[in-house]
């Protein structure tokens, strides 16, 4: 994808946050094993912490990145979901619940964005400002289709 259009940061909420310290709650807790003396249960406890900090770093989107073809979740490392425009109808506000592809950073509602694909799951993302998304979002893509040059 070409340089971005728009870039947003995605919005977690306090009970989001809450569930990404787990990985320090189980550190903790397997510190505790330490000083009871079960070894083998505080060496599970902090593998289980690591391989939920190193999935929690994988899946948790970092940016939301809006380019002239389409859109880029960035991930941690060399991680990334790509939304490209050939295949989206547009980006709303989502109503109730809603079935799709989540990168989830929110447990309400409120800074939701669906990206409603044709023929594929939708993705359901939260920005910090969703209605700028939005915006820009369904912008960006009526200027592609406008253009006529899908092949950039």
């Amino acid at each position: 994808m070409n340089s971005a259009v728009y870039e947003d940061k995605p919005y977690y909420d306090v009970w989001m946050k809450s569930l990404m310290a787990l990985p320090v709650l189980l550190v903790v807790v397997g510190a505790g094993y330490m000083v009871g003396k079960d070894i083998e249960g505080a060496i599970t406890l902090l593998a289980v912490a690591v391989l939920v900090a190193a999935t929690y770093w994988a899946v948790f989107p970092r940016k939301y990145s809006i380019h002239s073809t389409g859109m880029k979740i960035i991930l941690g490392g060399p991680f990334s979901f790509n939304v490209p425009f050939e295949r989206v109808e547009s980006a709303i506000k989502p109503e109730g619940a809603t079935i799709g592809i989540n990168f989830p950073g929110s447990f309400s509602s409120a800074h939701a964005v669906q990206i409603v694909r044709m023929g594929k799951m939708s993705v359901n993302i939260t920005p910090q400002n969703p209605e700028a998304f939005m915006e820009q979002f369904n912008r960006t893509m009526g200027n592609w289709r406008a253009s006529g040059d899908r092949a950039r």
